[in-house]
């Protein structure tokens, strides 16, 4: 038996798990209601202007 959409019930394609394993949603409540996933903001390493020098160093 293959996962359950949280929102619908529906059995959540077998693709879509293997894309995303931590989904809660199927396709169609994930573009009605929203997206089950949320970013974690991560730091860079590095202060700002570090960052900016490097993408302008790539840049030219």
């Amino acid at each position: 038996m293959g996962k359950r959409c949280e929102l619908c019930g529906k059995i959540i394609p077998k693709e879509r798990v293997e894309a995303l394993p931590a989904t809660k949603r199927c396709v169609d409540c994930s573009r009605q209601k929203g997206s089950d996933f949320f970013a974690k903001r991560t730091e860079i390493g590095m202060d700002i202007d570090t960052y900016k020098d490097l993408l302008g160093a790539t840049r030219s």
